[in-house]
């Protein structure tokens, strides 16, 4: 027969071992749970900068008309069409 102490030192032993491997099993889901929130984060920052892109193209695109020479805003709209596609194409990667 086994002595106690052996098998108290099993049982711990086990006990220990499932104990380890359930926490890192937590530490392991909150870090991919932090990952995820961050991926959402930057997806709503780049979202929002696409809709402040559009709304600056429409606004400028109303007061183009009033200035004679137009090709500032022509160059800062075609500028900010560029950052739309580019983070259109950051939001498909």
């Amino acid at each position: 027969m086994m002595k106690k102490e052996n098998q108290t030192a099993i049982i711990g032993g086990i006990f220990g071992f499932t104990l380890g491997v359930t926490s890192m099993f937590f530490v392991e889901t909150d870090r991919e749970l932090n990952n995820i929130i961050n991926n959402i984060k930057t997806e709503q920052v780049i979202r929002e900068n696409i809709n402040t892109c559009e709304d600056i193209i429409e606004w400028m695109s109303q007061d183009v008309e009033k200035y004679s020479d137009s090709t500032v805003f022509d160059t800062y709209i075609w500028n900010l069409e560029e950052m739309i596609e580019e983070n259109r194409d950051i939001l498909c990667k």
